[in-house]
């Protein structure tokens, strides 16, 4: 499963979680995926940089492989020969 969307800390966070729950080998493109800045709950403002990268990170290895554009690409070119 190759997963690209917005936003990255909730509905790409959340989707992917469900893949590698059923069992699907999982991919991140982390830049064809963003979010937006949003306040935390005690009241301090987070940058959209900051809730993407912390998204990927929790993401990365334990449901997903998180990639770039072109290593996906790379990937999928590999396994086509």
């Amino acid at each position: 499963m190759i997963i690209a969307g917005v936003s990255t800390n909730i509905s790409v966070e959340a989707t992917t979680r469900s893949c590698a729950s059923l069992g699907f080998k999982t991919v991140v493109v982390s830049d064809a995926t963003f979010t937006f800045d949003r306040v935390d709950i005690a009241g301090a403002m987070k940058s959209a940089e900051e809730l993407h990268l912390a998204s990927l990170s929790n993401l990365s290895g334990e449901y997903a492989c998180v990639l770039d554009t072109a290593s996906v690409l790379r990937e999928l070119e590999t396994a086509s020969n």
